[in-house]
């Protein structure tokens, strides 16, 4: 928990400390890329780190993921002008992700199915929880100390952390260890996934979507990633398995979750901007708007959770939790930009809950189709999606803003809505099924 809440605080927690930080280092040209390149590298060390930990072991990965994390942070606050803190910025992106996978990962280890849910309901409510903590840390720090702590803030909390994993962590031994590293598929999807990502950020800010780069960029991203799949289907130990991919469970819980964050990120953008430029509310006013869907996703995280490890009810709890959240967006719409501060509340809260109810399910339903000794790529597989669902949608409603607000909510409610089409569709025989073989497999802890 405190190693996922200590990667998820820190992007939230440099927001809000940027106009300082922009003004001391003298780069206001470069305003965007401390969060865009934090955000690329985060994302495409997902998934390498699920192959690093099947292959190196779980514990090993996330004490390297926290100290280089830490080292990082160190380099951030030492930073003396911008290009110092856009490269410590993508060095702890690519730590934080490694970070974030690895909690995932090694909860769904070390609990059995019964209580694994309920484990990662409270993980990813600490998404929330940073949410909710760092603006205000942010700020107040800033105010009162100096931008630099925002970053040395990192250090005791990692230092607290790493002490409690190397004291209570277990070393999990399974009993294949067949996995080696597939470098030369790591390279070919790195390569694959940074120019898509960048133009996801970028196109339409820094470059025009119709920019020859950028178009030649998206041209190179397809082309490598066809030559990634190809690769991983002649590969002996594949960085993603074909078979994933060919799983119906794994598919059908990917669309999912990616749905889910195309909805929140798409919340995340519109409700600010109606509050402060459409309705001319101050940004602090707005902040405090925001607090029923962070404190309710924390909730219905935990909530979630709680309920699949007790039933274990996996397409009933899809079907609940998107209809929860889609009557919350439908509020938000049909009041519109005439809505009062109670509706808005109310349909933040309800859809909070809901998608925040769903991140437990879409982590532990794929969880029944692969082997204990390949778990690492499968979590970090699940939640790359999930983040290329998100930033997808900040590109595409980024461009919306001022000028179709109520398309906006629209295309959040039709995500929510594919979603739970696909929620219809899960399997609950073959997700016990998988759980049931999993579980007969040899898997000891060395202490």
């Amino acid at each position: 928990m405190l190693c996922l809440f200590l990667s998820a605080l820190d992007n939230a927690i440099v927001a809000t400390a940027m106009p300082r930080i922009i003004d001391d280092l003298k780069g206001m040209t470069y305003y965007s890329l401390p969060f865009t390149t934090y955000l690329l590298f985060s994302t495409v060390a997902i998934p390498v780190a699920g192959k690093l930990s099947d292959v190196f072991g779980r514990k090993r990965i996330v004490l390297w993921g926290i100290v280089s994390f830490l080292i990082s942070s160190a380099l951030c606050a030492l930073s003396v002008d911008m290009l110092m803190l856009i490269v410590a910025r993508g060095l702890q992106g690519a730590c934080g992700g490694v970070i974030a996978s690895s909690a995932f990962i090694i909860t769904a280890e070390l609990f059995p199915v019964k209580e694994r849910a309920k484990y990662i309901g409270i993980l990813a409510s600490m998404h929330g929880l940073a949410s909710l903590l760092g603006p205000v840390m942010g700020g107040v720090i800033t105010e009162y100390v100096s931008w630099h702590w925002i970053f040395l803030v990192n250090i005791p909390i990692g230092m607290v952390a790493i002490w409690l994993l190397n004291k209570y962590l277990p070393v999990l031994k399974h009993a294949s260890q067949t996995n080696k590293l597939d470098v030369r598929g790591i390279l070919v999807f790195l390569a694959s996934i940074l120019p898509f990502l960048f133009c996801m950020v970028e196109g339409g800010r820094l470059l025009p979507w119709t920019s020859p780069l950028l178009i030649s960029l998206l041209i190179v991203s397809v082309f490598l990633m066809i030559c990634f799949i190809k690769l991983e289907r002649i590969s002996v130990s594949p960085m993603l398995p074909a078979g994933l991919l060919k799983n119906s469970i794994f598919r059908k819980s990917a669309f999912i979750g990616a749905m889910g964050y195309v909805a929140l990120f798409g919340l995340i953008l519109y409700v600010p901007y109606l509050l402060q430029v459409i309705l001319k509310k101050d940004a602090a006013f707005s902040g405090v708007m925001m607090l029923p869907m962070t404190l309710s996703m924390v909730v219905g995280g935990m909530l979630g959770g709680a309920l699949i490890s007790r039933y274990q009810h996996y397409r009933r709890s899809g079907i609940v939790n998107l209809s929860i959240a889609i009557v919350g967006l439908l509020l938000l719409f049909v009041f519109g930009q005439g809505i009062s501060m109670l509706q808005m509340t109310v349909g933040l809260l309800l859809t909070g809950i809901g998608i925040g109810m769903n991140f437990p399910l879409v982590n532990i339903a794929p969880q029944s189709v692969i082997s204990v000794t390949q778990m690492g790529i499968l979590v970090s597989s699940i939640e790359f999606f999930q983040v290329m669902g998100g930033v997808t949608a900040t590109s595409l409603f980024g461009k919306l803003l001022g000028t179709s607000m109520s398309l906006i909510l629209l295309l959040c409610i039709g995500a929510l809505a594919a979603g739970l089409v696909v929620s219809c569709l899960l399997d609950d025989k073959k997700i016990k099924e998988g759980f049931a073989r999993q579980h007969s497999e040899v898997h000891t802890i060395k202490e």
